[in-house]
């Protein structure tokens, strides 16, 4: 079942990112899907986070797929110009991949030698209303219900707060949303009782992030340098009284997602490796959420 079916028919989904490399080994990236496949809907395919040069995601795309596995192609803006993100966006329908998730990048680090300069042509919306124009043209070989992501960064908003920004990536043609790392299940509830009071989860499905943190040291490194992140300081606590951390690890991302398929207006969760990738499968499995909807 792809993302895009898993998200019409179940209450919760799971994706997980696969550890991309600029080694072009086959084996490793089909070895790594097979791994998550018994325990999620779909994986996720990197754009050159922090401007690292990594297998193409359109290649990576096509190796899943040929093995049954369904990926969610991200696509930034900070490399490509206008032209280029149009054509891989097109060849990622013809490859048949059905979900992408737009995003601006991150500007390429101080420290690269020589210095990369960022390209930032197009702007997400803009692609995400080329995604939809697509999608609506009858001369176009994409599939009808195509979906397209849109990133936002979860915070603990007030009575006031209107989802503005989520309400333009809406209407220019998103229909799922992916968030930050977030460890702090109050700050999630706040906030999707937001979503939930403007109407935007009968818009958007709302995937929150989530890893299994192998060790201290991981949650501190997430806390300080992943931006946005948050990490309340009893789940670093909890580590670093636990006799075995990344067992502790495990069981904080189990119960994690357990208490976010609760939570009304969450649609499901993107997990991220920050250590063994078998944590994963491991999380999810301990949580009960598969076994719920399977």
């Amino acid at each position: 079942m792809s993302f895009r079916d898993a998200l019409k028919t179940r209450d919760f989904v799971v994706t997980a990112h696969v550890n991309m490399s600029r080694v072009p080994d086959v084996d490793a990236l089909v070895k790594q899907g097979n791994i998550l496949r018994p325990a999620v809907d779909a994986v996720q395919i990197t754009d050159n986070p922090g401007a690292e040069v990594h297998m193409s995601g359109l290649a990576a795309s096509a190796l899943l797929l040929a093995e049954g596995i369904d990926p969610i192609l991200h696509m930034t803006c900070r490399d490509r110009n206008r032209i280029a993100l149009q054509s891989d966006l097109v060849g990622a329908a013809a490859l048949g991949v059905t979900s992408v998730l737009v995003m601006r990048g991150d500007r390429a680090p101080d420290h690269l030698k020589p210095r990369v300069r960022g390209v930032f042509d197009t702007r997400p919306q803009e692609l995400m209303t080329f995604a939809r124009q697509l999608k609506d043209a009858r001369d176009v070989p994409l599939v009808d219900d195509f979906l397209v992501g849109a990133t936002a960064t979860i915070f603990d908003p007030d009575a006031t707060f209107t989802p503005v920004n989520l309400t333009r990536k809406s209407d220019a043609g998103a229909n799922f949303i992916q968030t930050q790392l977030c460890f702090d299940m109050d700050v999630v509830r706040n906030y999707m009782r937001r979503m939930v009071a403007a109407q935007l989860t009968h818009r958007l499905s709302f995937v929150m992030a989530l890893s299994p943190l192998p060790s201290p040291d991981a949650a501190h490194w997430v806390r300080d340098n992943v931006r946005g992140a948050l990490v309340p300081p009893s789940i670093i606590e909890r580590m670093e009284r636990a006799a075995d951390p990344e067992r502790e690890g495990v069981e904080i991302c189990s119960e994690m997602l357990g208490e976010l398929a609760t939570i009304p207006g969450v649609s499901g969760v993107s997990l991220l490796s920050l250590g063994s990738l078998e944590s994963i499968p491991a999380a999810v499995e301990a949580s009960g959420v598969r076994a719920a909807v399977q």
